[in-house]
């Protein structure tokens, strides 16, 4: 028993054609993955300047909360101050009107002994009538 195997018999120029067939596909592919490697260096550098700048921002954030406390804690002193200065105020106010008040006190004790003195006087007036 006899077998006889059939080849098939490719002529130099298809063998050519082939190869060179297979070797622009991968000479495309090898493009591609250049391509597609550019990109993403492209694409890693874009996230490295957004995290960079992110960190700026968190930084400046930060700075700026530490300035909104820093005046949170200037106006409470500030404002603990005005209410003092308002304290001050009323009684320097208050003050005032006790002055006010002694000065006419003093006034009044003054007519107060100067009528004692007038009624006295006429006391003594009216004894002498009497005795008389």
């Amino acid at each position: 028993m006899e077998k006889t195997v059939k080849t098939r018999v490719f002529s130099d120029d298809a063998k050519s054609a082939a190869l060179q067939s297979n070797l622009t596909e991968a000479q495309e592919k090898s493009l591609e993955l250049v391509k597609k490697n550019a990109q993403l260096e492209e694409v890693k550098g874009r996230m490295l300047e957004h995290l960079k700048t992110i960190e700026q921002l968190q930084e400046s954030l930060k700075q700026e909360q530490e300035k909104t406390a820093g005046m949170t804690k200037k106006t409470a002193v500030l404002e603990a101050r005005v209410k003092e200065q308002s304290e001050l105020e009323a009684r320097v106010k208050s003050l005032a009107e006790l002055e006010a008040k002694a000065k006419e006190s003093v006034e009044l004790e003054a007519k107060v002994k100067e009528l004692t003195e007038a009624l006295s006087r006429i006391s003594d007036i009216a004894a002498a009538g009497k005795a008389g």
